[in-house]
């Protein structure tokens, strides 16, 4: 490696370099699940290449996901298990990260169990990957529902045949949409470090590609390579006819994390965002949810935590959990992820 990979916790200090090196880990995030879950790794076993490891985190499931797991591994050698405490996706792409690193992998090749990725998807990755010298690449993600539409819109298309068209050479730059079968280079963590787990759950991958943007690191989208994923059901609000744009509408329970995500996003990134966004979700709550009081304080409360950086005790607890049992056997022995050298902890921006 030409840089040293470098950990984050009480001072910094070199890790040492991986014992074995492989091309690609495959990661699986899941949680509760199972039946998503057995397409998405059947569909990943079945690439050719096929990935030289499979990580899977299991996120505090109950449905019978561990004693499956168990089973699989039996039938694929190269498959990893690690489980841990409901972290959020945020904590579990920590984790499932961390793990590949530490595993040596040069290419990490990302998914949530509800994605199943095209025959000949990863080959394709890889190709236009190296060929285009891209820190991040991702398939053309299309809808379960109907295929010949995107899962969510990219760069302002919402059809699979408006957005191959404006790919050049294969390839439309500047679109990813994370961590939908994404392929990112070991350099992106050498570079900027991992995903900023106390976010939880919506938006760490937005998070993530703007820090990579930041840095200078190439993306884009490898339009012959497909990725099938139910279609994006976040639901849009117009406000005053769509004059002031739209809001985000979503469950009570997680607008929490949306609210503090988005401000850390726009503190950090986006700082032109912040007024806008704190007129228009006051205007919602005021007027299309008739006086909202305690929904604009909620919004008010985690926008501005957002904007400081400043996350709850609890989220930082759960976020710092190491994983609760680890299992696979790697290079021989049953690694956990304390024993495995080589992987990058915490955010840098």
């Amino acid at each position: 490696m030409s840089e040293a990979i470098r950990q984050q916790g009480r001072g910094e200090s070199e890790a040492a370099e991986p014992r074995t090196a492989v091309r690609v880990a495959a990661v699986i995030v899941t949680h509760n699940r199972l039946s998503l879950l057995r397409g998405c790794l059947a569909a990943i076993h079945a690439q050719e290449p096929r990935p030289d490891r499979i990580v899977v985190v299991d996120n505090g499931s109950s449905d019978g996901t561990a004693e499956w797991l168990a089973e699989q591994q039996r039938r694929i050698p190269e498959l990893l298990v690690v489980r841990q405490a409901n972290v959020g996706s945020a904590g579990a792409y920590h984790t499932a990260f961390d793990t590949a690193l530490r595993l040596g992998a040069r290419w990490i090749w990302s998914t949530d169990d509800d994605g199943i990725p095209a025959p000949g998807a990863l080959a394709e990755l890889l190709r236009q990957g190296e060929r285009h010298g891209l820190d991040m690449v991702g398939p053309m993600v299309v809808a379960a529902e109907d295929r010949d539409d995107l899962a969510f819109s990219m760069q302002g298309h919402s059809t699979a045949a408006s957005f191959t068209a404006a790919a050049e050479d294969g390839i439309v730059p500047g679109a990813i949409a994370l961590f939908n079968g994404t392929l990112l280079n070991r350099r992106v963590f050498e570079r900027i470090g991992n995903i900023k787990r106390e976010m939880f759950i919506w938006g760490d991958e937005w998070e993530f590609t703007l820090r990579a943007r930041r840095a200078g690191l190439k993306d884009g989208t490898a339009v012959h390579a497909l990725h099938v994923h139910p279609r994006n059901r976040r639901t849009q609000r117009p406000l005053a006819g769509g004059l002031l744009g739209t809001v985000e509408e979503m469950p009570a329970n997680r607008a929490p994390f949306f609210f503090r995500n988005m401000g850390y996003i726009h503190a950090t990134y986006e700082p032109e965002s912040i007024r806008r966004m704190m007129v228009k979700y006051t205007l919602y709550f005021l007027l299309h949810r008739r006086c909202d009081l305690a929904g604009l304080r909620g919004f008010w409360s985690n926008y501005r935590a957002g904007l400081h950086d400043r996350y709850p005790d609890d989220l930082m607890a759960l976020a710092a959990k190491r994983p609760i049992a680890v299992n696979g056997a790697v290079n021989g022995a049953a690694d956990s992820p304390a024993s495995l050298p080589g992987a990058i902890s915490g955010e840098r921006a």
